[in-house]
């Protein structure tokens, strides 16, 4: 039998500051361990069987167990864990195996009570450093789920929801609000990733996309977001820059641009370079987060930022109500309401569609080759091969195409007949 070490005083172990590995005596394999940082924590070095060397051979199997660390447990407390360890051993009880059990005890017990509302909730946190490029990402999702999500599903478990539950949620939306509809489900989906992935349900992700297509009609057409017809544009134009306040000015600076709302509107006065003609958009304001995004000022950009630039009362180009809050991505669609201009459906523009109405003008109505529309709005490239050699951002070329759209936006409109 190993000889028992001594048993060492509360005192004595107290002034074990050096770093390594202490018997501190008064239960069996019980240890005191010191790290080079100075931590100090409790190890029981412990048998548990045997188990076979390099050579072959049976030896016995020693396992270290840690028990906490000190003085946040104390020695009396370390020397009962210890007994209470050597215990299980005796018994054939695995404590670390038992800790494991435990543990996915706990985790079926939390996944048994974790509902959609707080599943979507505790996803949102977690994920909510990936959408530091847009300021309103946390907002809007909690918008979302307590909207669309909380009044149909929230109380249920997340373990229990299925497909017919997704579509209770999806269909009264579906056909009349795409934008949204797609919102929401994207909401879900990834919170049904995030769950399973933390071990709070099993199964197929219920609103995944090849789910969705087979109990949802095809909204061809309808999911697209409303586009104001080219050809209405410039007197669209004429219409909003007859308003005088800031909100007429973001989305005008949003259509010249081609950017997407929260690119547009998250600007602030550090990204515009006036002299050099070109507003820099961070990567991490981007939707792809990819790289930075160079947009050439046209002179109707110049023009409009050089007004605001002169009248600003913060960092922001667009600021809102709060000093560190840029303009609210619904002003835009507000204003868009009170304007009542339709698409050719006869349904409700949006600011996102005005860059569908600058890729129709830019396909229909000039030359300019593909990539460079495509680059004008920020797109992805799609062939992987030219994505790994592309380096420039074609920034002379794009410029020429946006003078041009700012030309197309600032001519007159078409006579309306009589």
């Amino acid at each position: 039998m190993p000889r028992a070490a001594k048993e060492l005083t509360a005192l004595k172990v107290a002034r074990l500051t050096d770093p390594g590995l202490y018997a501190v005596g008064g239960a069996q394999g019980l240890h005191l361990q010191v790290t080079p940082s100075g931590a100090r924590s409790w190890i029981a070095r412990l048998t548990v069987g045997t188990r076979t060397n390099a050579a072959g051979k049976p030896v016995q199997h020693r396992r270290d167990f840690g028990l906490g660390a000190y003085p946040t447990v104390s020695l009396a407390e370390a020397r009962e864990k210890a007994r209470e360890f050597r215990t299980k051993i005796a018994a054939q009880v695995d404590p670390l195996a038992e800790k494991f059990a435990a543990k996915a005890r706990a985790a079926t017990q939390r996944a048994a009570m974790m509902t959609v509302n707080a599943a979507v909730q505790q996803f949102i946190e977690d994920m909510q450093g990936k959408w530091a490029g847009d300021p309103k990402g946390v907002s809007k999702r909690q918008a979302l789920l307590k909207t669309y999500i909380t009044p149909y599903i929230g109380h249920l478990l997340i373990t229990d929801v299925e497909v017919p539950h997704v579509v209770t949620v999806l269909k009264p939306i579906w056909e009349p609000s795409p934008a949204t509809a797609e919102r929401v489900a994207s909401l879900l989906r990834n919170t049904f990733d995030w769950a399973k992935a933390h071990g709070y349900r099993t199964g197929d992700n219920p609103a995944s996309s090849e789910v969705l297509n087979k109990v949802l009609p095809s909204l061809g057409e309808s999911g697209k977001q409303p586009a104001l017809p080219f050809a209405s544009l410039p007197g669209f134009m004429a219409d909003l820059r007859g308003r005088d306040h800031l909100t007429a000015r973001a989305l005008e600076v949003t259509i010249l641009s081609a950017l997407r709302t929260s690119e547009a509107i998250g600007a602030t006065w550090g990204e515009v370079n006036f002299d050099g003609g070109v507003w820099t958009v961070p990567a991490a304001r981007m939707k792809l987060k990819r790289a930075d995004h160079r947009v050439p000022l046209t002179k109707s950009l110049l023009t409009v930022l050089r007004q605001l630039h002169e009248a600003r009362t913060s960092d922001f180009v667009f600021p809102g109500a709060r000093d560190d809050k840029p303009l609210s991505d619904g002003a835009m669609l507000e204003l868009l309401k009170q304007m009542d201009y339709k698409d050719a459906s006869g349904r409700r523009i949006t600011t996102h569609g005005f860059r569908a109405t600058f890729s129709t003008w830019a396909s229909e109505c000039t030359d300019h080759p593909a990539e460079v529309r495509e680059m004008a709005l920020a797109h992805k490239i799609k062939n992987e091969v030219e994505a790994a050699y592309r380096r420039g951002d074609l920034l002379d070329k794009r410029r020429l195409l946006m003078n041009e759209w700012d030309a197309f936006c600032a001519s007159s409109p078409p006579a309306k007949k009589s």
